[in-house]
């Protein structure tokens, strides 16, 4: 089956108090392949896009109620709208009501009677105009992304935890925030005796189990290799070593590499420090979890241990 390319269909929002000009544009542009809406006031077209957000917007100047001009602006000054381009459709030929028009935020100013052709070729401009922004706005978050986040694991990566992390504990001085650092136990063995491939498809696999047992509005961290950070807003310490013993439990429970019929079993350890009671500073907070998960190591992997029990030695 040959794959479908063809473009959706795109919509335009008419809005004009003349039946007889709002049937005229109707026929044009559905002729010309474009899904037409119609609105008779700027009333009706404002609730209109309130529901539906077309792709372009033919708007009468000289309506009664409120004028196109100031349909114009409060369209633009909604942000789920604004981007829409407003082509205004009006006899109003004055110099004074031309800059009005592009000063409450249109696009284009058509002045009637205007041609067909001259019609359809403004709205195709604007059309694609849109959508190169549309594509170009795409590209910038996409680049974005790829900026902060980890290719194999989908977390983010140690550049957006040191921009924003800081940022996290100026902001909420009074409430609680625990990281979790987290290290596969004896990695190397997994690589020396499956590959390096299966290294990193078994970190994969790791961040996948790890991803939906992250409360809302935490994340994680890919911190280099095989050990990842948990930032958790909001949670203390409990709260943290409790997110943590059931991420270790999840990833001893899981199998592992089973795509490729080994189905390897691994373990993690936990090491947790909590703002502010284990530290007062992002390198303070980041330093204490590293020093728990040492401790973990120390104690035998496949545990959770808090830094507040440095002294006492007591592990989860």
């Amino acid at each position: 089956m040959e794959r479908d390319t063809q473009k959706p269909i795109r919509s335009i929002l008419v809005v004009d108090d003349n039946p007889v000009i709002v049937k005229l544009l109707e026929r044009l542009l559905t002729r010309a392949g474009y899904r037409v809406m119609k609105a008779g006031s700027g009333e009706e077209a404002l609730e209109t896009l309130a529901a539906i957000k077309p792709d372009l917007v033919l708007l009468d100047v000289d309506m009664p109620g409120r004028s196109g001009f100031a349909v114009c602006r409060a369209i633009k000054q909604n942000p789920h709208a604004a981007d829409i381009p407003v082509l205004f459709v009006t006899s109003l030929a004055e110099k004074e009501y031309i800059i009005d028009g592009f000063a409450a935020g249109g696009q284009d100013y058509i002045i009637k009677p205007f041609t067909h052709a001259e019609l359809l070729a403004r709205v195709q401009t604007h059309l694609t105009l849109r959508e190169a922004q549309q594509d170009l706005l795409a590209s910038v978050i996409r680049f974005r992304d790829l900026s902060i986040l980890d290719d194999l694991t989908g977390f983010y990566n140690t550049r957006y935890l040191y921009q924003t992390l800081q940022e996290q504990l100026e902001k909420q001085q009074n409430l609680p925030l625990s990281v979790i650092f987290i290290d596969i136990d004896n990695f190397k063995y997994v690589v020396d005796t499956y590959g390096h491939l299966n290294g990193s498809n078994t970190i994969a696999e790791l961040a996948e189990i790890i991803m939906p047992l992250l409360p809302e509005g935490c994340y994680g961290v890919s911190y280099g290799g095989d050990e990842f950070v948990l930032v958790l807003a909001g949670h203390g310490r409990k709260e943290g070593a409790a997110v943590a013993e059931r991420i270790r439990r999840a990833i001893e429970q899981a199998s592992f590499l089973s795509f490729c019929e080994l189905a390897i079993r691994i373990t993690v350890s936990c090491g947790v420090a909590t703002f502010p009671d284990d530290a007062g500073s992002l390198t303070e907070l980041l330093g204490n979890a590293d020093h728990a998960l040492f401790e973990t190591k120390r104690l035998g992997k496949n545990k959770v241990f808090c830094f507040s029990e440095m002294g006492s030695l007591r592990h989860f």
